[in-house]
């Protein structure tokens, strides 16, 4: 679905303002590549193109204190949101957006389908 990441593929650099606060240094995020906003269009996805590194708010969930967010009341049906280790089905809707987060909840894809 997602194409894979290059073998050399790295995080940035880690969030300075995080470890001088004291907290554990959360990576920056891998945005999955390409995301070309062209092929979104069919599932309204290139509408949420900005989002990319952002902070997935699930439903009725609280905003984070600090960062960009996107809530996900903002996204329009039908959708289906991947987190790390989802076990996905086989069928397809190209009318379908997938929005999938990395392991600290951040938007590092978008694909219809």
């Amino acid at each position: 679905m997602f194409p894979a990441f290059p073998e050399n593929a790295t995080p940035a650099a880690t969030t300075p303002t995080a470890a001088a606060n004291g907290a554990p240094a959360i990576p920056a995020p891998v945005i999955r590549q390409p995301v070309l906003p062209e092929y979104l269009v069919g599932c309204r996805g290139h509408v949420l193109v900005p989002a990319l590194g952002m902070t997935f708010v699930g439903k009725n969930a609280p905003a984070p204190t600090t960062g960009q967010y996107i809530r996900e009341e903002r996204l329009t049906v039908p959708y289906r949101i991947i987190r790390p280790g989802d076990r996905l089905s086989q069928d397809r809707s190209p009318q379908r957006l997938n929005v999938e987060l990395d392991a600290y909840g951040r938007v590092v894809g978008l694909a219809c389908g």
